[in-house]
């Protein structure tokens, strides 16, 4: 049996996100669904982690396994010629058997983009957060500073029953590229809805100006801050995932 690894973009606009869910229209079940097609027999198909509704992805990762002789280009060609264009296979390769898209990474970056424009553009209206007002890049940084390292991160992001909270956070910084602010952040794994709620929060501490150690107040609290929210979806990108 071999083990065919995808690395994939999309666009989360009209998706229920990317793990299958009954009565939903999701990333992971119109691949599934493609590449079942393709290899003439049911496949079960292994993504690197969830991204919830609306968010995006440049480079997910999953993997599936077959007895199909295809070669990875063969499955490129024909998986993007059976789904919608707002999904595409980047690149196709085949993987050592141990290989799995979520427990052998390494680290995932993501990256959030935030509009400034005063006059917001519609046709980014999906795939940026639209604030009018001018941002301190200085405070948000040295708000993104205090998340380096290991932390518990259960008031910044939606955990489970019996998850593990701890993440440890290599890279976390604001930086502007014209009209636009860009969160990127890297981390060993995250939270559901971690890297929206770091941005949400991130902006109503710059917006009342709050001191840089209220994040390490935020995480080290028994009870949620009223200054964490969670910001939109549409601003969210899975950028990478590292092996």
């Amino acid at each position: 049996m071999r083990n065919i690894a995808l690395e994939i973009s999309y666009d989360g606009t009209g998706y229920s996100g990317w793990q299958i869910q009954k009565n939903a229209v999701t990333v992971q079940g119109v691949l599934q669904s493609a590449v079942s097609g393709i290899v003439k027999h049911p496949v079960t198909l292994l993504g690197s982690g969830r991204t919830d509704r609306g968010v995006h992805a440049i480079g997910q990762v999953a993997s599936f396994r077959t007895e199909s002789r295809m070669t990875p280009e063969e499955f490129k060609r024909a998986i993007n010629a059976s789904v919608p264009q707002d999904i595409r296979v980047n690149r196709s390769i085949e993987v050592p058997d141990k290989f799995h898209p979520r427990y052998s990474a390494r680290k995932r970056w993501y990256r959030y983009i935030i509009s400034t424009h005063e006059n917001p553009v519609p046709f980014f209206r999906h795939y940026c957060y639209n604030i009018t007002h001018r941002l301190d890049i200085g405070l948000l940084n040295e708000y993104a500073a205090r998340l380096v390292g290991s932390h518990d991160f259960r008031n910044l992001a939606c955990i489970e029953e019996d998850e593990q909270p701890v993440r440890e956070v290599s890279q976390c910084g604001f930086s502007t590229k014209g009209e636009f602010v860009v969160l990127d952040i890297t981390a060993n794994g995250f939270l559901r809805k971690m890297v929206r709620t770091i941005v949400g929060t991130f902006l109503a501490l710059e917006k009342k100006r709050k001191p840089p150690g209220e994040v390490n107040e935020i995480l080290r609290s028994d009870m949620r801050s009223s200054f964490v929210q969670t910001s939109y979806a549409g601003g969210l990108y899975l950028l990478k995932v590292f092996y």
